[in-house]
């Protein structure tokens, strides 16, 4: 008989057990409650660990210890994709590795390059999605987005789009059946995420430097620089330039005035009318000329102390460019340059 109580009471604790474990799953795998989705970025080499106590720290899982343990045992692991991703808030710990893992089939992965517009944008979109290039922009120009950040931007009625500048550059996993107010409203959400990441506006403050001002600048060095080491020395003649009243005279600005790329600008070019060109204009333009990426934004929030005006570009095919202090020197660092490419065209 007391096997049979023994037997029983065994059974009743392993029958306890599992459901405290039933339970302790259960609960590990939900979500804590939220009423509005999440913007996570997993980015390209973090471990399992690093994207466990990234969703923990977005209040999307509850336990990252039990993240890395399930994806690993469910052997997704291995297959977490790098990109930006947005968490509906009913998705538990099962539907969040679905989605960051290779296998998810109800998005469609778009990267959207460093210097793009928005133009370019809802061109890549449209390529790549079921948004067309026009309801981008539409949705750009006319939606309303709920980001502190945007409540201070000029109401500038030259600037031709609003939101030129902020869309920020990245891959991100689109669902399919997005709108394009939805994939702006990833972008801006990104942005805003580099702004807190950088502490980026209590820097502005310091430098007495307005949001607008800084995008601005840092999407004049996106499009103007090819190598990303230079970007704070860019962003140093401009912001000198700035500081002597000098225009910018700045190819880019022009490029984006025209709303087509030239390989090279002729003198009529130069003289277009349009509030972008600092070749006839004063200052910086109206709005920013391009998206730009991390680097740029960051060379212009942190740009090169030096006396460089000018700056030319090496035409050797490295990107790099001379910079010079004075308008002389210039003008020889050009005449170098055109002879190099010469050379270089064997001519």
């Amino acid at each position: 008989m007391k096997w049979l109580m023994r037997i029983f009471y065994t059974l009743i604790l392993f029958a306890a057990w599992s459901v405290l474990v039933y339970l302790y799953v259960d609960y590990s795998l939900g979500s804590p409650k939220r009423t509005e989705p999440v913007q996570v970025e997993i980015k390209s080499g973090v471990s399992t660990a690093e994207i466990g106590r990234m969703l923990k720290e977005e209040n999307l899982i509850r336990n990252d210890w039990f993240f890395s343990t399930y994806a690993w045992i469910t052997g997704n692991s291995r297959g977490l994709k790098a990109g930006v991703y947005e968490i509906p808030p009913e998705m538990d710990v099962n539907g969040i590795l679905e989605t960051i893992t290779r296998g998810r089939q109800n998005t469609v992965a778009v990267t959207i390059p460093e210097g793009y517009t928005v133009e370019q944008i809802g061109a890549r979109l449209e390529n790549k999605t079921r948004i067309t290039r026009d309801e981008f922009i539409k949705a750009v120009d006319q939606g309303n987005y709920d980001y502190r950040f945007l409540q201070n931007l000029p109401e500038e009625p030259k600037r031709r789009h609003r939101l030129e500048g902020y869309l920020f550059p990245s891959t991100y996993n689109i669902p399919k059946g997005a709108e394009a107010k939805d994939v702006v409203n990833m972008m801006l959400g990104q942005f805003e995420r580099k702004l807190k990441e950088h502490k980026v506006l209590s820097d502005l403050r310091q430098k007495n430097l307005t949001l607008d001002t800084w995008v601005i600048v840092a999407s004049i060095v996106e499009r103007e620089g090819k190598v990303d080491k230079e970007f704070p020395k860019i962003a140093g003649v401009i912001y000198n330039r700035l500081n002597k009243n000098m225009r910018l005279q700045v190819d880019a600005t022009v490029q984006y005035a025209r709303g087509a790329q030239k390989s090279r600008l002729s003198y009529d070019d130069l003289e277009v009318e349009s509030a972008y060109n600092t070749y006839k204009n004063d200052g910086l333009p109206p709005g920013a000329i391009s998206n730009p990426g991390e680097e740029a934004l960051l060379a212009a929030l942190n740009p090169d102390k030096h006396p460089y005006l000018y700056y030319v570009t090496k035409k050797d095919g490295t990107g790099e460019h001379y910079f010079a202090e004075t308008f002389k020197e210039h003008r020889m660092f050009k005449e170098k340059s055109n002879k190099t490419q010469t050379q270089s065209s064997g001519r």
